[in-house]
């Protein structure tokens, strides 16, 4: 299952480590308006606990997380009022 089809934005973290996958992450998120979703895929095995702790820190909401077998889905929404 994939939830490509229901996310505004896809990004692909590829095997990026806890900084650079959340720099990313910001980025990506700042060119959503509050409501939007963004669908994260990432294979690094620490990816599920460092979106979750950012999407918490920002008042970003973590929807749903799949595994998948090229790594793991994830999907973001934007928060209300949000710059990241």
């Amino acid at each position: 299952m994939s939830f490509a089809s229901h996310a505004d934005q896809v990004l692909d973290l590829g095997e990026q480590g806890c900084g650079q996958l959340v720099m990313e992450l910001m980025l990506a998120m700042r060119t959503l308006a509050p409501g939007q979703t963004l669908l994260v895929i990432a294979y690094d095995p620490a990816a599920a606990g460092d979106i979750a702790a950012w999407c918490r820190m920002t008042g970003n909401t973590l929807r749903q997380s799949l595994p998948d077998s090229s790594g793991r889905q994830f999907l973001l929404q934007k928060g209300p009022n949000r710059r990241c």
